[in-house]
């Protein structure tokens, strides 16, 4: 089948100038004028931020990087200025954010406004349509590219030459970063963010950029080798895995990687005292296994801390100034030019029969009605069945069921389940972030994924394997010469090379294939192990997502009266999906009637309830993007709680019964 996308060319954008805006320039807080919040811990947390302040003055005086990695709401919540006294003061040796973060901080720059009403905005297809936003940083982004600059510095470029149309420079977080000579990165997820819905968006300028900050960030880390901090302000996926991945090439390269500490600083309560089981949503929380876990593996130390960014940033910011001044220190400059340490040829990568897995092929058990337990784990029947039932009048339509899956839906051992509802129609379009791809193509390939990691990342293995990238790079390099999507290209390279893929049958590409159901990919740049590899090519993947978004949006243009289902992906699921669902409403697809779920191990309760920006759910990308804006027209949301090793065979066992 050829694959069907929307083009769009068509998008009908209208001026950010005549938005309403939920953030301005006017409330930004001022580090010097305003008082200090009320940030109310525990003794033993106040104990462990006391600790993190002396490490962050003590590394900076030795000459050691300090590194921060946040996500939007620091700047929505408008702390740009706290971070820039930072920079100022020689604390942070290099500042990251996530695609939201920089789109933010532009507006700021030229309009001096930003954030729009989503909830209104959405049902119109208005949202994210925003003819200045779009086309300047794209403009930006496009530019870069063809002069091989990464994508901070490709923004900082085009305002920089172009002062007039930004009279807010000196509020600008990113630009303010480079003017003082500190490293500024973007680690975007391709088709989250609103400047990849307008007419003029280019996946493969894009992907090229993003992934030039990737490389850089992975030289501000080996900048960590003999010690030195990393600062994570609620991103808690890009964040922390961008972190792990530039650490694992450090220690393949044979740097130390020594006598690193790393805080997380969110919202979400969760705490380091406490080790939870598989069973419990914090054990899947990136921070703690990432900051704490694996850290710790290499004898490194990580803080979680709990509070609002307007609690926690200031009191940062006035204690290592105050803690700076005690000790009448100064903080040098750091000796950048890294890039040799982590040359390819550097890079060390190992044969995947010698790794361990944890899914092997031969453990995915067979579709079994009462595996799990599987219909007494619903916890609540009357909702359920409601949403059975949906999902069945939805098919008995013909009416499309688009299926998105996280990265740890391989690993929980369902794909059987999931390719029975494939082969028998109940899903119509499969949906895969970058992780899931990766797993599902290495299962079909070797019979085994998910690496055992216990001691993987000290020596220098964690996510450095041959094969896995080599097959997946090439089948990457050959789909985009025959203009591919992601996934068309993993399909078109299994139809090429059948004899490497012995275990196709068992996945969930192999069943797409074979059923010719579309199998779309959307990657994040920088998070997956498979771009670990010297051959990874962030153009081409950048290029191949998009095209995977396009093909997504025209899945959802389909969907009135059919039914979206996430498992699992709390970020890029809900992010595409809102936005293709944008992009369709805005082109004229009559889309009122949806209906939407949640799968998570995730506890929301009433999921119904009004919580406000001190509640940490109201954070939580499902429950606004699936649950809510969506069904806003019409339809009908859900949220389901549990593990997808209970929940995909408990919809199979009611589906199959059908």
């Amino acid at each position: 089948m050829e694959e069907q996308r929307i083009s769009f060319a068509d998008v009908k954008t209208n001026s950010v100038y005549n938005r309403t805006n939920l953030v301005t320039i006017k409330n930004m807080a001022d580090p010097f004028a305003d008082p200090l919040p009320d940030w109310q811990i525990s003794k033993r947390m106040q104990e462990q931020f006391d600790a993190l302040i002396e490490s962050i003055v003590l590394a900076r005086a030795a000459g050691r990087p300090v590194i921060w990695s946040m996500g939007a709401h620091v700047i929505k919540n408008g702390l740009s200025r706290y971070i820039i006294e930072m920079v100022r003061a020689g604390i942070l040796t290099h500042v990251s954010g996530n695609g939201a973060t920089s789109i933010h901080d532009f507006e700021l720059a030229f309009l001096g406004e930003t954030s729009e009403d989503v909830a209104r905005s959405i049902e119109d297809g208005s949202f994210g349509m925003w003819e200045e936003t779009g086309r300047y940083m794209n403009e930006a982004i496009q530019q870069g590219a063809s002069l091989g600059l990464g994508y901070g510095e490709s923004l900082y470029r085009y305002l920089a030459r172009q002062p007039e149309q930004f009279p807010y420079f000196d509020d600008c977080l990113f630009a303010q970063c480079q003017v003082l000579g500190v490293p500024y990165t973007c680690h975007i997820s391709i088709g989250t963010d609103i400047i990849h819905q307008h007419p003029i968006v280019d996946f493969e300028a894009l992907g090229r950029t993003s992934g030039i900050d990737f490389h850089n960030m992975c030289e501000s880390v080996a900048g960590l080798e003999h010690g030195g901090i990393f600062l994570n302000f609620g991103s808690a996926i890009s964040g922390p895995e961008i972190f792990l991945k530039a650490l694992s090439i450090c220690r393949n390269a044979g740097l130390d990687m020594v006598d690193i500490t790393a805080a997380n600083f969110d919202i979400l309560p969760v705490y380091a005292d406490i080790q939870p089981t598989e069973e419990e949503s914090e054990y899947y929380y990136r921070p703690r296994r990432n900051f704490m876990d694996r850290l710790g593996q290499i004898g490194g130390a990580g803080y979680l801390f709990n509070g609002l960014h307007q609690m926690t940033i200031p009191h940062l910011f006035h204690s290592i100034m105050k803690r700076k001044q005690e000790l009448g220190i100064s903080f040098p400059p750091i000796m950048r030019n890294r890039a040799a340490k982590l040359m390819p040829e550097r890079l060390k990568l190992h044969n995947i029969q010698h790794r361990v897995n944890r899914l092997r092929i031969e453990d995915l058990p067979a579709l079994d009605s009462n595996s799990y337990e599987a219909c007494q784990t619903v916890p609540d029947e009357v909702e359920f069945h409601d949403f059975i039932g949906r999902w069945t009048e939805a098919r008995a339509k013909k009416s499309g069921v688009l299926v998105s899956l996280g990265g740890n839906v391989i690993g929980s051992g369902v794909n059987r389940y999931l390719i029975d509802l494939l082969e028998n129609g109940w899903i119509t379009h499969l949906a895969v972030n970058g992780a899931c791809a990766f797993q599902d193509f290495e299962l079909a390939a070797f019979g085994g994924t998910e690496e055992a990691d216990d001691g993987e990342l000290a020596a220098g293995r964690f996510g450095m394997w041959r094969e896995p990238g080599e097959y997946l790079h090439e089948a990457l390099r050959l789909g985009y010469a025959q203009g591919l999507g992601y996934g068309r290209s993993l399909i078109a390279y299994v139809q090429l090379h059948p004899e490497r893929f012995p275990y196709l049958e068992a996945s969930l590409l192999g069943a797409c294939m074979r059923l010719d159901i579309p199998y779309t990919v959307h990657i994040t740049i920088g998070t997956d192990a498979v771009q670990q590899h010297p051959t990874a090519n962030f153009s081409i993947q950048g290029k191949a997502s998009g095209l995977d978004f396009q093909s997504y949006t025209y899945a959802v243009s389909q969907l009135e009266d059919g039914v979206f289902a996430n498992f699992g992906s709390t970020v890029t699921g809900p992010e595409v999906f809102l936005k293709a669902l944008s992009i369709s409403r805005n082109l004229g697809y009559p889309l009122e009637k949806i209906t939407t779920a949640n799968f998570d191990i995730v506890k929301l309760g009433d999921y119904h309830r009004k919580v406000g920006y001190e509640d940490w759910d109201y954070y939580y990308r499902p429950r606004k993007n699936i649950i809510h804006r969506p069904t806003s027209l019409g339809g009908k949301g859900f949220h389901f709680e549990g593990l997808h090793q209970a929940m995909i065979p408990a919809i199979w066992s009611k589906l199959a019964a059908k």
